[in-house]
């Protein structure tokens, strides 16, 4: 007999409408067979001490904590080790830490084959009269076909994959 595991994600995002931006994007891409697993819950953490409490918290409830951060330009190296000075003695074992190149509007971007430097989401404003209250309505859109170009998306698919996989258990 075969038992199979569903495995279980916590998003924590920093951005307001992140949030439910995951949650569609997930829900989505789980219905076409593109993600597997359960998504727990998707909340909107800033980077500081709080931090570390909804972490811990979120690791009870999952197998794996996807922190996804704007890095707005930064250096990736620099940003992570801020991120981590703020999870303290988490079992990173659990947690994966997840860098845009600048926000998540960039996988908007790919996905309808527009070129941004930086900021995206100024850019999805230009061309598209753009809000930020419209980045949930954006997820369901997605082209993950054009996202696999996408370096961040990259991250993001792995990060998921890392622990993604359905396991087969034989019971004997």
């Amino acid at each position: 007999m075969d038992i199979w595991l569903i495995l279980k994600y916590y998003f924590i995002v920093e951005d307001e409408y992140g949030p439910n931006f995951i949650k569609s994007l997930f829900r989505k891409k789980s219905n076409e067979g593109i993600f597997s697993g359960k998504l727990i819950n998707a909340k909107l953490v800033p980077i500081g001490s709080k931090l570390l409490r909804i972490t811990k918290s979120a690791i009870t409830m999952s197998e794996r904590v996807i922190i996804l951060i704007d890095a707005d330009g930064k250096p990736h190296k620099e940003l992570t080790e801020h991120i981590k000075s703020f999870l303290d003695n988490t079992d990173m074992n659990f947690v994966r830490i997840v860098l845009l190149d600048y926000e998540i509007e960039e996988w908007i971007c790919y996905s309808k084959g527009i070129n941004f430097y930086e900021n995206p989401s100024k850019i999805l404003k230009t061309k598209l009269s753009y809000k930020k209250n419209q980045l949930p309505a954006h997820a369901l859109k997605l082209d993950c076909e054009k996202l696999k170009t996408c370096p961040s998306f990259k991250r993001f698919m792995i990060a998921l994959e890392s622990n993604n996989r359905a396991v087969s258990v034989q019971m004997v």
